[in-house]
Formats: structure tokens, sequence, C-alpha cells
């Protein structure tokens, strides 16, 4: 893993009922698939990788489980534990950020998108901003019957999930229209309505091309946008519903029952 990069972990979800029962805990980092806690998995899935500079951002219940070793403390929302992350890995010039409810991440998967944002990066601007898709079509093929919302592109429909990649620059800049997005992160439409209202009927009569999508944010944010549109389908795979939980239970140990 070059130099530059550090990981954070924004791993502060809280859920209320009926997931926190079925969790048995209402923290999301903590929820157990295969034997082992989510947060658990994603470190391991990190250091296979090669990361050994990561900011794991939530509460004392979660430094119970991990340690000291890369723990720092929450401050609340989403955007301000990223920021609380990004502090913390003071000397990293490229962030990546992975939730810790995406259980079946792996480190070649990792590597994939890490090193497919560094070859497209070339003379990219100081504020640079990438993220990883999957075609929705992957994703169901590995887990059938996963309905899940997704991209609707005139290229194709795509899944987002646990990849996002920014300069410490870009994310110090934007840090306003990211809370933003990630305040209106389940309803596409009101992100869509931060960008503007003719890039959002585009989008919404399927008019839109992933190329264009990408400048859109481009000049949304102000820098390079990247999208890595081939990334592991297994990535896009996290826990929202008592239904997902329980899949994915079952994709760990097919004998489990739930």
């Amino acid at each position: 893993m070059t130099e530059k990069w550090g990981l954070v972990i924004p791993a502060g979800g809280l859920v209320r009922d009926p997931l926190a029962t079925a969790l048995g805990t209402p923290r999301k980092a903590l929820a157990m698939i295969g034997g082992k806690s989510c947060v658990e998995r994603t470190l391991d899935a990190a250091r296979d990788a090669g990361f050994d500079r990561i900011a794991v951002v939530s509460g004392e219940d979660v430094r119970e489980v991990i340690g000291d070793d890369c723990f720092v403390e929450e401050r609340g929302g989403q955007i301000a534990n990223a920021a609380a992350g990004v502090e913390a890995l003071a000397d990293c010039e490229w962030i990546l950020f992975m939730p810790a409810d995406t259980p079946f991440l792996h480190a070649e998967a990792i590597s994939h998108f890490v090193q497919s944002v560094e070859a497209q990066l070339g003379d990219a601007e100081a504020n640079w901003f990438a993220a990883g898709l999957c075609p929705y079509s992957a994703f169901l093929e590995v887990l059938p019957g996963f309905e899940h919302p997704h991209i609707k592109l005139t290229d194709g429909d795509y899944m987002s999930g646990a990849f996002y990649a920014t300069s410490r620059e870009g994310f110090l800049n934007c840090a306003k229209k990211f809370e933003g997005f990630s305040h209106n992160r389940k309803s596409q439409f009101r992100m869509l309505m931060q960008i503007g209202i003719v890039p959002m009927v585009k989008y919404l009569f399927h008019r839109m091309s992933l190329a264009e999508g990408k400048a859109v944010l481009g000049r949304f944010f102000g820098g390079s946008a990247i999208v890595v549109t081939d990334c592991d389908p297994w990535s896009m795979a996290d826990i929202d519903t008592v239904d997902e939980y329980q899949r994915l239970v079952s994709e760990a140990d097919p004998g489990k029952k739930v």
C-alpha cells in the first residue's frame, strides 16, 4: 500500500428496533457475522490489503472489541466522525472511507479499488473524489433476490457501497457538502436536489450517462471525480434491515438459524 493512503472507518451507526434486537446490539459495527463482529471483519480485510494507518471512529463499546490501537472517539454525525478520522491520520494525503457494516469485504476487493483509483488519478487536481460501483446485475448474481436501491444510468444500473476515497484537501474543502449528501443518503431524490434541477430531471428520466454523472459531481465538489465501476459485488452488501442481516448471516454460515 502506497505511503499516501490512510483508512477511516466511521463505525458509529446506531439502529433501533426491530433491527437492534435482531443484531443483539444497537451498533451495526458489532453485529456478528460468521463468529466475528462486522468491524473486526473489516479491519482484518484492511490489514490484509496492506493498510497500517487506520482510524476506527466509534464509541467505547467498539473500543472494547478492537482495542486502543486504531480507535478514535466518535463525535456524533457520520461526517463529523469521518472528519475525526481524517484528523487522526494527519500524515495521510489520500483517505479511503469504508463502512463497518459490510461484512464480506476482503483484501483483494480493497486493493482493486485503491489501485484503480491510483491508475485514474493521473494529473488530477488537489481536490479529487472517488467512489466504487459494481453492475447491479453482478450484485444480484452473487445475492439473488437481495433487492436494493441502486443507481440507474443510460450505461446500465449500478450498486454503490463500501468504497469512497478523497484527497485530504478535497475532504476538508467539501466537508459541508459531504454532510448534506450524508444526511440525504437514503433518498436519491434529495441527493439529486442538492446538485441541481437539470441533473435531477435527467437522472430521474434515465437520461444521464456515467460520464455525465462524473462531470456533474466534479463541478459540484469543485474537483476531479473518479468512479471505479467493476468493484467486487460482495463489498456492496450491507446491513439496513432485519432481512438483510439474516441473509448475510446465512451466507456466512449456511447452517445457522437466525
